[in-house]
This record gives C-alpha cells, structure tokens and sequence, in this order.
C-alpha cells in the first residue's frame, strides 16, 4: 500500500505539473488526457488488488438496510484511503489551471475537481459491478479479459508511442482534444474554459450535468448492488454454455484414463471459473496485443517474440493453481494415489490450451515479419518455455503456495485475488517464475549463441531439438517434485492454505507466520519494492537483451543505454547492468528472509 501510494502521489504531482510547465492550450489538453488515464486507472486498479475493499456488500446481507442507504455508506466509506487522496492530489491540477485566469475561474474549478472526483470513484465501482454481472455470460467474461490484456500489453510496450506523445506536445491535434473533452474526464475542464470564454451559463450547465452524472452513475451502482450474485446462479449459466473448445477437448481425451478426466475436470475449471479463466485468457490476449501494439509501432524485431511473450504472461497468470482452488485440495490428498494424476492432469491441460494458442501466434507473426534468422531462435525457446512453464506453474503451486480467497468469498470484480491475499508474496513468486523459465532456456541459448557467432545454420537448427528435450525434461521433472511433495505433505499445505499462511507447530503452543513481503515495515517495503524494480530492469532489458542484440547484429539502440557508448565499452556496461539486477534482487530476498 505504501509503495502505490508513493507511485500514485508521484503521478499526481505529475499531472499538476502538467498545469504549470505547458501553454495554456497545450496544458489543457494534457490535464484532459491525464485525467482520461486516471479514470481508466480507477477501473483497472480496484480489480486488480481485490475489487469491493474491506468492506464488501456481502456483510449487510441480512441486516435491514435499504440499499440506497446501504451504497451512500459504501461510499462515504471508500473515501477513507489512500487512492482518493492522491486522486484528489491530481485532481488539484485543475485549481493550479484555473488560478492562471482569475477568481471566478477558481470559483467553478472547486465544485468541478469535487464532482471529477465523486466521478472516478463512481465509475470504478459501476465497472467494477458490471464486470461482476457479465461474467457470469462467456461473452462477459472473454470482454472482460481482453480489455485488461489490451491494458497489460500496453503499460508493457507503450513506451514506443512516446514518439507519438511528443509529436502531440508540439503540434496538439483537433481530434484529439475533443475527444478528450467529450469523456466525462474532460468535463471538469470544459467547465472552466467556458468561464475563460465568459460562457457563464454554459460553465453551470456542465456543472449540473457532472452531477446529474454522479446521479445516474450512483442509481446503477444502486440496482447493481441489489442483484443477486450467487455462485450457484453463476455455475448454472455456465453449465448451460458449452463451448466449441470443451467439445473439442472431451472428444481427444480419453475419458477411461484417469489423467483424461482430471484434464477434462481441469479445462472446465479453465473456461467456467470466473476468476481463473479470466486470468488464462488475460495472458493469451496479453501475448497477442503485444505483438498488434510492436507491430503497430513499426518494430518489426519484437513481432517474432509474440508467442514467447504469450507463453510468458500464461505462466504467470496460471502460477499458484491450487491457492487459486482454495480448499478443493482436500478432495485430491484424501484420495489415495491422486497426487501424480492430478498434477499430470493440470499441465496437459494448460499445455493443450497454452501450446496451439503460442505456435499458431508465433507462426503468424514470423511470417509477416520475414526475418529468417528468427525462426530458428523462436521454434528453438519456444518448447523449452512451453515445458518449464508446465513444470514451474506446478512446481511453484506446490512449494510457495500463496493462500488465496475461497471462491465463494470473492468479490464479484475482482480479477487477481480477494481482500486477504498476500500480493506481495505472489508478486514476487511471479518474478522467481520468470527467473526460473529464464534459467530453462539457457542451454538452447547457448546452442543459438555458438551457432550463431560461428556462423553454423546445422548448429543453431540443432537447438529445436534441444528445445523440445529441455521443456520435457523440465516438465517431468519438476511435475514429479510436485506430486511427491504433495504426497509428502499434502494436509500440511491445505492447512497452510486454510490458515491464510499462518504454520502452526505440531503441538499448537507456537505459531509462526510465513516470511512474507506484507511483514516488512514500511522502510523496509519500499526499499524492496524498488531494489526489485530495478533488479528486473537492470537484469533484462538493460542487461541481457542488449547483449543478444549485439550478439545478433542488430542495430537499434532504442532504449537501452550501453548500446549508447562507445563500441568496446557495451558489453561491459551490459555485463555490469545484468550483475547489478541480480545482486538486487539477491539483497531483497535476503531482507525478506531475515523477517
């Protein structure tokens, strides 16, 4: 919370900079476009760390609380917190514009930030509804992913049309400033340039329609409230949507093999559990907007990785399955022997979801792209990562379980987790996943790396090969670890799960809670927030990238700064940057560690 809060206040600053370092034109335009992002943030941002809060509509089921009563008490409520606050922080920057024009101008932009504000929040909770009501249709539910995949695969890449951004800052298009201006985060500035204008009447009217807007957007949020959300209502719509794709799968899997049925059982879990297919299908839309946005941009050396980078956002979105299930383990330990089917079961499942998904992508993309020296790395990485994913989502299931909230417990928006998830711990279990599927490619990377600097076409295909040997090894091999470790201490990690993350000792006089990132105080927690941040990018994109670049011949310099310097100084510089990540993110897991 207290490392958001820094990052949100450092946007907020942000964009009351925008009102003061920009012309008058220019910095309206600017604050309606910032404003559009924080609106889209507000959306986004609930969903993605638990929805409803600590407060869910759930608790007052059986008190007698009209709901229009209920929904302004909620709302009074969300107030109460960090987001608002520095929305309100932003939000200033319409006071700073105004200030610029004189004092009735100040006059209208008070009420204005006011109702911009009561705007945001309002919306955030109507989407948030909404989302909670279509999934439970399967057009919802793939709506739903596709926008937040479109949303990932942007803050990823969006760094490209920065050239674009700049262009707009010198030459502001018409277009653009009146759409920016139609959304309901422009309305706030339509207001006060009006009384720039001397339209006074016209300034009153936007006023009133930013509260009519409140009105409306409160009255849906009001009958939202009051609809029923049932699990049972939710299971039973599915159950009537049978989908091409699980006809499919039931008719290639056998169903007299016990590993058949649990990938049957596994693949439905996948398309009708809100919460968990939303997730799969966020990594595959991610991978795919990936490679529209590179592609978009002109950069046609990042299209071939698009199945790679598919594979990638999957294994993350698939990473800790059975914290995700809750307490249905039970249902595998107590049978004897189920363990090994089990885990066997749920990898041929993302497998056969995860595998034609990133090779048709992949093939699609390096077609278009013809560059023929990317086929043989892709076709090579592209095994070895679909295995290590297989094997790892498994693996780290197993062995740095993170509690999650049972299903029924759940908001009804919420696409990470619920109010009592560790995200931390699942954050940084995502960046080992990433780490580990890393250090799964490295003998097919050496297989490229030699053919290519000898210049050895038989030597680089041989990575195929290498490829495919690498991921079954690791998938088997890390699958086994799992159902041994299941076997072993199955009732252990359901009472760990149950338990929220909390061991108790064998005679119940001791409890000791897991080292987790939640345990830091707060010092300690934005130290670890950034000496992770700057492990990843110090690691990947400063580091390791450039040097396959170099490798490859390849000359963009883009935005990696050893490409930069001097010929003889980049490999070092690259070197350095890759052991400066990882000795940062050796330092955070020592102080985690020491909690």
């Amino acid at each position: 919370m207290i490392v958001g809060g820094g990052i949100g206040l450092s946007l907020a600053v942000s964009t009351i900079l925008l009102g003061v370092l920009y012309s008058n034109d220019t910095s309206a335009d600017l604050i309606c476009i910032a404003f559009g992002f924080w609106l889209i943030g507000w959306i986004i941002g609930p969903m993605l760390v638990g929805g409803e809060g600590s407060l869910k509509t759930e608790y007052f089921t059986l008190l007698p609380i009209v709901q229009r009563r209920l929904a302004v008490g909620l709302l009074g409520a969300s107030f109460i917190s960090i987001g608002p606050i520095v929305s309100l922080v932003a939000c200033f920057s319409l006071i700073i514009y105004a200030a610029r024009f004189g004092f009735w101008t100040v006059i209208v932009a008070v009420p204005a930030m006011l109702l911009q504000l009561v705007i945001f929040m309002l919306m955030s909770k109507v989407v948030l509804g909404a989302i909670g009501e279509t999934s439970k249709s399967r057009l919802g539910l793939e709506f739903g992913a596709l926008i937040m995949g479109a949303v990932i695969a942007f803050l990823n890449v969006g760094w490209y049309l920065l050239p674009a951004v700049n262009l707009f800052v010198e030459k502001p298009s018409p277009a653009i400033s009146l759409a920016a201006r139609i959304l309901p985060s422009g309305w706030a500035m339509v207001a006060i340039e009006a009384v720039i204008r001397s339209h006074y009447f016209f300034a009153i009217a936007v006023l009133c329609g930013l509260a009519l807007l409140c009105g409306l957007l409160f009255i849906v949020w009001v009958r939202l409230l009051s609809v029923s959300t049932t699990n049972e209502a939710r299971i039973n719509r599915y159950s009537r949507n049978k989908s091409l794709f699980l006809t499919c799968a039931s008719m290639l899997t056998p169903k007299t093999s016990k590993i058949g049925v649990v990938v049957l059982k596994e693949l439905n879990t996948w398309m009708r559990d809100p919460q968990r297919g939303r997730l799969l299908r966020m990594g595959l839309w991610t991978g795919l907007f990936y490679g529209l946005f590179v592609s978009f941009g002109g950069i046609t050396l990042l299209m071939p990785w698009t199945g790679i980078v598919l594979v990638m956002f999957s294994c993350v979105f698939s990473n800790n399955l059975y914290g995700f299930d809750g307490g249905a383990l039970w249902m595998s330990i107590t049978t004897p022997g189920s363990e090994r089917i089990d885990v066997r079961g749920r990898q041929f499942a993302w497998l056969l979801i995860v595998a034609p998904a990133s090779i048709v992508i992949s093939l699609i993309f390096l077609y278009f792209t013809k560059l023929d020296w990317a086929w043989v790395w892709v076709l090579s990485l592209l095994p070895s990562l679909l295995g290590g994913g297989a094997g790892l989502i498994l693996f780290l299931s197993v062995y740095k379980i993170v509690p999650v909230t049972d299903p029924h417990r759940r908001g009804r928006g919420t696409i990470v987790s619920g109010d009592d998830m560790n995200a931390g711990k699942l954050f940084l279990t995502n960046l080992l996943l990433l780490a580990l599927l890393f250090i799964a490619t490295i003998p097919t990377l050496v297989i490229l790396t030699l053919g290519t600097l000898l210049h050895q076409n038989l030597l680089k295909w041989t990575g195929v090969p290498v490829g495919l040997c690498t991921g079954l090894l690791i998938a088997w091999g890390l699958g086994r670890l799992a159902y041994r470790r299941l076997e072993a201490h199955g009732p252990d990690i359901l009472s760990f799960m149950q338990c929220g993350g909390i061991v108790q000792s064998v005679d119940y006089k001791e409890a000791e809670t897991e080292e987790t990132f939640s345990n830091l105080s707060a010092g300690k927690s934005v130290l670890v927030g950034l000496l992770v941040t700057i492990g990843i990018i110090f690691t990947l994109p400063q580091g390791i990238v450039p040097i396959i670049l170099k490798l490859l011949d390849v000359n963009v310099r883009s935005w990696f700064i050893a490409l930069y310097l001097q010929e003889k100084a980049q490999i070092p510089v690259c070197i350095f940057f890759v052991l400066s990540g990882v000795s940062a993110l050796i330092i955070t897991r020592k102080i985690i560690r020491k909690q």
